[in-house]
C-alpha cells in the first residue's frame, strides 16, 4: 500500500486526468495561505518602524561609536600629554 502512494507515475497519470478548474481549486488554499503570510508579516514591519520615531536615534555598535568620536576629536583633544 505505502508503494502505491508512493508511485510517482501513478501521481502523474492521476494529475494529467484532472481538469484544470480542479486544479485551480486545489491550489487555491495554498495561495490564499500565502498571500495571508506575507499580508500579516507586512503589517508588522509597518507597525514597527510606526512606534519607532523617524527621528529617534539609533543603537550603533560600540566600535562605530569610537571611530566615529575619534575623529570628531581630531585636532581638538590633547593626547599623551603632548600639547
Amino acid at each position: 500500500m505505502l508503494s502505491e502512494f508512493l508511485d510517482l507515475e501513478r501521481w502523474a497519470q492521476w494529475f494529467s486526468g484532472l481538469e484544470r478548474e480542479f486544479i485551480f481549486l486545489l491550489a487555491l488554499p495554498f495561495v490564499v495561505a500565502i498571500v495571508g503570510l506575507w499580508s500579516a508579516l507586512a503589517d508588522k514591519e509597518q507597525e514597527e518602524e510606526e512606534r519607532e520615531p523617524a527621528n529617534a536615534p539609533r543603537e550603533v555598535p560600540r566600535e562605530r561609536r569610537r571611530l566615529a568620536r575619534r575623529r570628531s576629536d581630531a585636532g581638538r583633544v590633547r593626547h599623551h600629554g603632548i600639547g
